[in-house]
């Protein structure tokens, strides 16, 4: 049993505490109060005392695609220019360019994958929502993923969509204690008869699953008008002009609702495009929204419009998405940057309970995001070179430089990154 000892502990579900103390043993907290009061209740506990920093639940990082970390050097190897100018589906065509041209191979994408396990770590990250489509590594993901790994399934070929079921189901089989689930990549990527078996064998197996919808301009116009970029350049590159002879004419949303994907552990990612009766739908399904502003941005997509989802009562989080849609996997960059993005939408305390309490209940892992007795003791400490009031701290916390700020990561009660030794594991 351990007593870790902070002038500053910020549960997240309650106001910070000055001088404050958490008591862990066995990798859950047992209690969170004054370091005084738990010094006399537990005499015989181990201290740790961090002295002037900030000890606060791991960020949640609810959506990201680890396995693209290395993308910026892949892109750079085969000369492939940054993408200046044009909208998600040049983005699309990009990554895919890429991938061909580099020959990424399985080995590639498990070193990509752990430099940005490494990245995550390092910037406070220790809840994470990985999508993963590779399937040479499982056993690397089990060990060393702090969250949840949903399985990628994508495509028309019912062959290749199985073969994705049967990649979950031996995840399920050889790492049982592993947090799984599955990831029908976009309405736009696979028709609507596997995306309604992909929800059928998820609800059977009771498995939670995340899903792309409502990204871009362009996924709206294929599905409802089809037409567009994604008919005149995505499908006919990979391959899919064939498939093209289906036109579903229905908006991104109305093809999740008619596969049976908007349920409660339906966590749905980006939602830029959605109206204000489809947020109330969502609302409604009680489904969890992961924004990821950045990304947005920087393949003009658009703004989510915020303000609605929370009028509506949709549980919100945060993502990074990949490195190939963004600058880093720091979901204290991603706070910093929503606070402008979405133009005061979002408060400063609206944007930590999505980084924290919000994303842990978007992916269904209840005893994370706080500090509160019966949680996993999964935290990090922060060392800013100036401590602001008690009564600051939470606008202090949504700056980009906390990333730098970060010199602990503790992970179910083990250190998973220490700034002193420089380890990510």
């Amino acid at each position: 049993m351990k007593l870790f000892c902070c002038r500053y502990i910020l549960p997240i579900q309650s106001p910070a505490l000055e001088q404050g103390g958490m008591v862990v043993d066995q990798g859950r907290i047992v209690a969170v109060e004054s370091a005084a009061e738990l010094r006399r209740r537990y005499p015989h506990a181990e201290e740790v005392n961090f002295g002037e920093g900030i000890l606060l639940p791991a960020l949640v990082n609810a959506h990201t695609h680890l396995e693209l970390s290395d993308f910026p050097q892949w892109a750079a190897a085969v000369d492939e220019p940054p993408l200046e100018q044009g909208g998600f589906t040049d983005w699309l065509l990009r990554l895919i360019r890429v991938k061909i041209a580099r020959r990424v191979s399985g080995d590639d994408s498990r070193q990509s994958w752990l430099h940005g396990i490494a990245q995550s770590l390092r910037s406070g990250s220790g809840v994470i929502g990985d999508i993963l489509s590779e399937s040479g590594f499982y056993a690397t993901v089990a060990e060393q993923l702090p969250g949840r790994c949903y399985i990628e399934v994508l495509g028309h070929d019912p062959i290749r969509v199985h073969n994705q079921w049967q990649n979950l189901d031996h995840c399920l089989e050889h790492w049982p204690t592993s947090q799984w689930g599955a990831a029908p990549h976009a309405p736009y990527t696979i028709s609507d008869d596997l995306l309604a078996q992909s929800y059928r064998y998820t609800s059977c197996r009771h498995l939670p699953t995340t899903i792309h919808v409502a990204e871009s301009a362009d996924e709206v116009e294929f599905l409802h008008q089809h037409r567009g970029p994604m008919v005149d350049q995505f499908y006919p590159f990979v391959g899919w002009t064939p498939f093209l002879d289906v036109q579903r004419h229905k908006r991104p949303l109305a093809c999740l609702e008619q596969a049976g994907a908007l349920r409660p552990d339906t966590l749905l990612v980006h939602g830029v495009h959605l109206n204000r009766e489809e947020i109330a739908t969502v609302a409604r399904a009680g489904c969890s929204m992961a924004l990821c502003p950045r990304s947005n941005a920087q393949l003009n997509c658009g703004v989510a419009p915020v303000a609605d989802y929370l009028a509506a009562g949709v549980n919100l989080a945060l993502g990074t998405d990949s490195l190939a849609s963004n600058d880093s996997l720091s979901i204290w960059d991603e706070m910093a940057f929503a606070r402008d993005w979405f133009n005061g939408d979002l408060s400063a305390d609206q944007l930590l309970y999505m980084a924290t309490l919000g994303g842990a209940k978007a992916m269904g892992l209840d005893d994370l995001g706080c500090l509160a007795p019966g949680c996993r003791a999964t935290f990090q400490l922060l060392e800013p070179e100036q401590l602001p009031e008690r009564d600051q701290m939470v606008e202090f916390l949504c700056q980009s430089e906390r990333s730098h700020d970060v010199s602990l990561v503790v992970i179910d009660g083990h250190i998973r990154y220490d700034q002193t030794t420089q380890e990510g594991r």
